[in-house]
């Protein structure tokens, strides 16, 4: 390994080390204020907390630890305590990580071989990323979604949800509004092609729907109003227009309406149908 790889191999490990600690302190001071005054604080509210404090001292003393009367509020509620000085460590992680990854080059669309010093930096750029998660916990149903995407790079427009999608590279997903992704469809950046690595911005237009398990791959740009289908690839570079439906590698046009939109109206939709949805459904309005 070259003497700059290794250095960055050094500054990533160290990086993340020094993440952790710094992002550990904030928390473990958070809690050594709880552990000192919480008691205090919950008993000076008054009723109902003060009246179960002292309800609770008779059959405390003499069978527990005097620690225990002192921070009784702390450990009857350890865990909401717990928890939010966990949500403090992640809060400061999150900015840390950040702040680490900008030590490691990013690297510019386009192919770069196999076992080279660019593939090393891509693969160290993604780490801070894909390492978060795992620190999370019991947080991470809530972090692995558009908010953690977001605080990497992704452009994500109003009212779309990820969900369990993956989002394999942050810094290369541009997706609009009023977008669905269905479970575990996957839209990456990045594809491995024999001995070369690919690397190029995935951009979904608006009010595009992912079914699941579809992967869409890197350069790829879909226009607005299509439905990828379910397990389905979209290579690279791939462009699918406006207004159509990919499935089995094509992209077929979509109709205006279909039927199904317009017979199962969403709740508080309209109850009638109109004189253009009539028109659409076929044997001249009749329902099947």
């Amino acid at each position: 390994m070259k003497a700059r790889s290794l250095g960055y191999s050094v500054y990533m490990v160290l990086s993340i080390m020094l993440s952790l600690t710094i992002a550990a302190i904030p928390a473990i001071l958070f809690f050594g204020f709880f552990l000192l005054h919480f008691t205090n604080f919950m008993n000076s509210l008054g009723f109902p907390f003060y009246t179960l404090y002292e309800a609770a001292l008779p059959l405390l003393q003499g069978t527990f630890d005097p620690l225990v009367i002192q921070y009784f509020w702390v450990f009857v509620l350890f865990v909401p305590v717990g928890l939010t000085c966990y949500a403090v460590f992640l809060g400061f992680l999150l900015g840390m990580l950040k702040l680490s990854r900008r030590g490691i080059p990013f690297l510019e669309d386009g192919y770069y071989e196999a076992q080279s010093e660019a593939w090393l930096l891509y693969e160290y750029y993604e780490v801070y990323y894909v390492l978060f998660p795992y620190f999370a916990g019991f947080f991470s149903v809530f972090l692995d979604t558009k908010p953690r995407h977001q605080a990497f790079g992704t452009k994500i427009g109003k009212n779309t949800v990820v969900g369990n999608g993956r989002l394999f590279n942050p810094e290369r997903t541009i997706i609009g509004d009023n977008c669905f992704f269905g479970y575990d469809a996957i839209l990456s950046g990045h594809v491995y092609e024999g001995r070369r690595l690919y690397l190029k911005t995935v951009r979904l237009g608006n009010n595009v729907t992912v079914g699941a398990n579809a992967v869409i791959l890197p350069g790829a740009d879909i226009g607005d109003n299509v439905i990828v289908g379910a397990n389905t690839v979209v290579p690279k570079d791939t462009i699918i227009p406006p207004n159509t439906i990919w499935v089995h590698g094509k992209a077929i046009p979509r109709k205006s309406r279909a039927e199904a939109e317009i017979i199962h109206q969403p709740i508080g939709g309209p109850t009638q149908l109109t004189a253009e949805d009539e028109a659409d459904m076929p044997g001249n309005g009749e329902r099947l």
